[in-house]
């Protein structure tokens, strides 16, 4: 009956602290707000941001900030350098692969994306940036990429980048 005893308590510890560990740990629930605002030129822009990291606790352990930036196709976008339904389609569709495949290599906390001035500007803070750098590098230049892109990866532990956005 000891050994089960002995046993019990390990499993268990290990059992709560692996359950510690999980991705719900990790992430904060998502909670998008719409924000629409306008560029110092006064140019609209308008996106979406994940609230819930306003007061996120864990902001020193992604100190990357990843910023995104997808080129519109200006034959499809508005005189105010917004897209068109189609055009947003498409970006949204690129970014969402992007996203994807950044995810499998690194810790990612997408915060956001926003439509401006023809570009759809992506927010994503990393843990590690090196494997999402060499992945964005060797698709930056590929030929027949969806939308081009450009992209830079900066020290931002206080995440005030994106503070602008929150406010």
């Amino acid at each position: 009956m000891k050994l089960l005893n002995i046993l019990f308590i390990p499993l268990l510890f290990l059992f709560f602290n692996c359950k510690s560990q999980t991705k719900e740990s990790i992430y904060p629930t998502e909670k998008f707000s719409i924000i629409k605002g306008k560029l110092d030129d006064g140019k609209p822009i308008i996106g979406s941001i994940n609230t819930s990291y306003i007061n996120y606790g864990h902001k020193a352990a992604y100190p990357w900030c990843l910023k995104i930036n997808i080129a519109l196709d200006l034959k499809y976008v508005n005189e105010y350098g917004l897209p068109l339904k189609a055009e947003s389609d498409t970006a949204n569709k690129f970014e969402d692969q992007l996203l994807s495949k950044i995810k499998k290599l690194a810790t990612a906390h997408y915060v956001g994306h926003f439509y401006n001035d023809s570009f759809l500007d992506i927010y994503i803070y990393l843990e590690k940036p090196e494997n999402v750098h060499q992945f964005l590098q060797s698709e930056v230049n590929k030929p027949k990429l969806t939308r081009g892109f450009a992209y830079e990866i900066k020290k931002d532990p206080d995440w005030d980048i994106v503070k602008a956005y929150f406010k």
